[in-house]
């Protein structure tokens, strides 16, 4: 294989299976990013070394797959929120740091994270990648042979092959399109119908399957396999990751220079179904808004060339923006700060780092 043009861009499309399989006979150590050719939203990486594997997880939706995941890994704690969860790893790494979790239990979770990812890629028939001599991953607490994860899971990856047809991966979207059919589902030998009326509710607030399997407390697998008539019949559409809602969604606006908060915000309000724009340079902020037309402004103040203040009351003194509503999301968290945001005309402060919630 030729890993400069595969760590250069996106290649053709190939069996993802089959390249894992390659770059570790190989013993070739780096990221190996996935992207599913039916659903380009959805990726999955793999962290690889010396033939062995150190890691594997999703590249997006590391919030709803980790609350899923962790909740059946480890049902009784009360893991504690940390601010890095678009970092999946780093996010176990700290509950374990913070004394939440064993080394033995750390080691188990990511295990299962990794095993699950994989048996995930395994099930993919085609897929883009995009390979990258790093792997970033501090400390190294796995290093695992590629017949260690998949045994054991070979019927979970020919189920999911086979659910492919009508429902790709645990990250779509599953919308109802006829209310009567799904009702109408005696002949599923499902569960009864204050279930099923519980599950179109949580529909209704467009999760991906991981946060129905999460908030019904069902296995990602056995929803799945629940709703694939249902898709069949077209009582149920399923909707890719990236497409959480139509056009009419609110959109949200961020001015902020740092390209980490900006990844940080989409993911969060994304993945609730928000639409997001990113704006980097506050400086020529005003043509893209009044392109757009957003709902809410989220904006820091420490920015270069002009500061959050300055901004607000520049687009508060606006006919195109003055009724938009702007809420400061800063790392200042002083009273003064706060006074002088209301006076600019923000009607909210979020001080850094916050909570996603």
């Amino acid at each position: 294989m030729n890993y400069a043009n595969v760590e250069q861009k996106k290649s053709k499309i190939v069996i993802p299976s089959k390249i894992v399989k390659q770059l570790i006979d190989d013993k070739v150590s780096g990221r190996l990013t996935i992207y599913d050719v039916s659903d380009k939203s959805v990726q999955w990486r793999v962290f690889m070394g010396d033939g062995k594997i150190h890691f594997a997880s999703s590249a997006m939706g590391e919030r709803e797959r980790q609350t899923y995941l962790l909740s059946q890994l480890l049902p009784q704690s009360k893991l504690p929120f940390l601010s890095d969860l678009s970092d999946d790893y780093q996010y176990v790494c700290n509950i374990w740091r913070a004394g939440n979790l064993s080394l033995q239990q750390l080691r188990r979770v990511l295990f299962q994270l990794t095993r699950e990812a994989v048996s995930q890629v395994w099930g993919l028939s085609r897929g883009l990648i995009k390979f990258k001599k790093t792997i970033g991953l501090d400390p190294l607490l796995l290093s695992l042979p590629l017949n260690k994860l998949i045994f054991g899971v070979q019927e979970e990856i020919k189920t999911w092959v086979q659910l492919r047809p009508e429902i790709t991966s645990p990250f779509q979207r599953p919308l109802i399109e006829n209310r009567e059919r799904v009702f109408n589902h005696s002949w599923l030998n499902g569960p009864n119908d204050d279930w099923v009326e519980n599950l179109v509710r949580t529909f209704n607030k467009n999760p991906c399957l991981y946060e129905v399997a999460h908030r019904t407390g069902q296995d990602s697998l056995d929803l799945a396999l629940f709703l694939q008539p249902l898709v069949k019949d077209g009582a149920i559409k399923m909707l890719p990751y990236g497409n959480p809602k139509n056009k009419n969604s609110p959109l949200i606006a961020c001015i902020d220079d740092s390209e980490t908060s900006q990844q940080f915000v989409k993911k969060v309000l994304e993945a609730s179904g928000f639409r997001v724009i990113n704006i980097v340079n506050p400086a020529r902020s005003m043509m893209t808004l009044a392109r757009h037309k957003p709902d809410l402004i989220l904006m820091d103040i420490n920015m270069p060339e002009i500061d959050g203040y300055e901004l607000c009351q520049v687009l508060k003194q606006s006919r195109l923006m003055r009724k938009t509503p702007i809420t400061m999301l800063t790392g200042r968290d002083g009273l003064i700060d706060k006074i002088r945001a209301k006076l600019v005309g923000a009607v909210g402060y979020i001080s850094k780092p916050c909570n996603p919630q």
